[in-house]
């Protein structure tokens, strides 16, 4: 089924070989560790999931503001709930899931408003469910959802990792797929390590000469029944002339420690979070006194870039004249003494107001106080009737 604004008139016609996707995928899924990376299996790696569900998690909470150029105006409904029963920190968690792990975000705006038809209702459209082409007569961008081709201005589209002459970034989980096998593939093998008995428990000892094969199996039966047995978990087996001799396993080798910490500060590099962010080892000391400069330096080098992209993005489905920013400062909200020092300074140096300071707090404007009342002998003046005295 065809929107009723999609036109109809684009000849319907077979891409010629070549006119594929019009962006980078980054090569084949397989990689060299043997495992298949994609975007819902990297998820599987916890590196993979914890930076994705920083980002996700971070940027959704943020309050937006919508400005008419300096001057702050109410969010339009759009940006309350952009999808049908969807809220706004719903819609944006999805939106950054999309360009984190495919590069591309794609909604289909199913609604319009107003003169000038403006979107009123965004569906977001799983990626993968979108094929982008070049129409083979006039080099258009075509988008097609579910094999259904549909107007571009119908298509909101949003790019992470734009190369020129593409119309699709590039998908972190595709060129960091090397990467994100390694530690799939590691995690593979320390669970089989465990569960096929990469290295046994111990070993048996039989302090007898005479001792065969058929002997050796015997009793090996006889353990594995005994260790099978859940009424015996926990209870100490006898067995006469057996020596039992556990073998001990290397944490290190066990865990495949080394492996999985530079894994996961592979990963963290990929997205730019502090691999401390995510439960890794940051290589340095963090102090008291610099963890504040490490959340400035997080907003500013590994957020910012995404809320300019959807600043953007938003901004797109608004009026010329609006404009749109995900207002970050909550984050790098400082302790309360510090922040009240820093309202006084402002207040007294004149450059902000005391409505502005509430604002800041998250507090409502202060209710208009009423104009002074002139009456005689309050030494606020008198009446006019009464500027002329009677002679």
């Amino acid at each position: 089924m065809r929107w009723p604004w999609v036109r109809r008139s684009r000849e319907e016609r077979a891409l010629p070989q070549g006119a594929q996707l019009l962006g980078l995928s980054g090569g084949s899924p397989y990689t060299a560790s043997g495992e298949t990376v994609t975007g819902n299996k990297a998820l599987r790696l916890s590196a993979v999931w914890a930076c994705v569900r920083l980002l996700s998690d971070t940027i959704s909470s943020l309050p937006i503001h919508t400005y008419r150029g300096d001057e702050q105006v109410p969010t339009p409904k759009l940006l309350d709930e952009p999808a049908a029963g969807v809220p706004t920190h719903d819609f944006l968690y999805a939106v950054m899931q999309s360009l984190l792990l495919r590069g591309n975000a794609f909604g289909l705006i199913t609604a319009r408003s107003g003169a000038g038809l403006l979107p009123s209702q965004v569906e977001l459209v799983h990626p993968d469910n979108v094929s982008v082409t070049l129409a083979p007569d006039t080099n258009a961008v075509v988008y097609r959802i579910g094999g259904i081709e549909f107007d571009p201005a119908d298509v909101w589209h949003v790019r992470a990792y734009a190369m020129p002459g593409t119309v699709l970034g590039l998908s972190p989980v595709s060129y960091a797929a090397e990467s994100i096998g390694l530690g799939l593939a590691a995690q593979q093998y320390g669970a089989e390590y465990f569960s096929a008995g990469g290295v046994p428990v111990g070993t048996l000892d039989v302090e007898s000469d005479q001792w065969d094969d058929t002997a050796n199996d015997s009793l090996t039966e006889v353990w594995r029944n005994w260790r099978r047995d859940g009424r015996r978990r926990g209870r100490v087996p006898i067995l006469r002339g057996v020596k039992f001799n556990p073998v001990s396993i290397n944490p290190e080798e066990s865990q495949f420690l080394e492996t999985q910490k530079f894994n996961v500060s592979q990963i963290a590099r990929v997205y730019g979070v502090p691999p401390e962010m995510i439960g890794a080892e940051a290589g340095n000391s963090l102090t008291y006194a610099n963890v504040e400069q490490r959340s400035i330096d997080f907003v500013r080098y590994c957020l910012n870039p995404w809320l300019v992209r959807l600043d953007h993005a938003l901004g797109r489905l608004l009026p010329s004249t609006l404009s749109v920013k995900l207002n970050a400062d909550a984050i790098l909200r400082a302790d309360t003494k510090s922040r009240y020092e820093a309202h006084q300074i402002a207040l007294q140096a004149g450059f902000m107001t005391v409505d502005e300071v509430r604002e800041l707090e998250d507090l409502p404007p202060l209710p208009a106080s009423p104009a002074p009342v002139s009456t005689p002998g309050n030494g606020q003046g008198t009446p006019a009737a009464m500027d002329v005295m009677p002679t």
